[in-house]
């Protein structure tokens, strides 16, 4: 007696269609990843990337460039850049004030800083082994000019120049220029 062979019901066709599509997919797609040195230089922007991405990209030496405006009021501390083991932050208050801070990234250490900063033009100098931290109030503008550098590891020298004004309304404005040491 002869068995003969029937026809595959619709849904079954339509399962192993999915299925072959599926496993032919995730192929194609492993093909089509891309790798870093397919992407052309600078024509990733900086607000798709993490912070940690930026400042890796930045390393060596190389400055980081800051320009944030109509920062919302939040009153949480943001990191702006980590540079031998200094984290660069700023918070921008309900309380119509913004800081800057400069604090190490390692518990317990100390950050030397030497410099000056100054509050709506008034320049004062600042001598610190504890960190740094500044701020003004509404409608008022905070300019740093400061070398940076913690008392462990490498004992690299940063240059911080950052500026910084609260409007007295609801955000800030941050500029600035980090330069790692060498």
């Amino acid at each position: 007696m002869k068995r003969r062979l029937r026809t595959p019901s619709p849904a079954f066709v339509i399962s192993l269609i999915a299925l072959f599509v599926a496993l032919g997919g995730t192929t194609a797609y492993a093909s089509g990843l891309i790798s870093g040195r397919q992407i052309v230089n600078h024509s990733i922007p900086a607000k798709k990337l993490t912070t940690a991405a930026v400042n890796a990209l930045q390393r060596h030496g190389r400055a980081i460039s800051l320009s944030k405006s109509g920062i919302p009021v939040d009153s949480l501390e943001h990191a702006l850049a980590i540079t031998h083991g200094i984290v660069v932050s700023y918070r921008c208050e309900v309380l119509k004030r913004i800081h800057f801070y400069l604090e190490p990234m390692v518990f317990g250490e100390d950050v030397f800083v030497s410099g000056t900063y100054a509050e709506n033009g008034v320049l004062t100098s600042v001598q610190g082994q504890r960190g740094l931290d500044l701020g003004v109030g509404a409608h008022q503008t905070l300019n740093v000019d400061v070398i940076a550098w913690t008392g462990h590891g490498d004992h690299k020298v940063s240059h911080i120049v950052l500026g910084g004004f609260n409007s007295g309304d609801d955000f800030c404005s941050i500029w600035g220029l980090i330069t790692p040491g060498t």
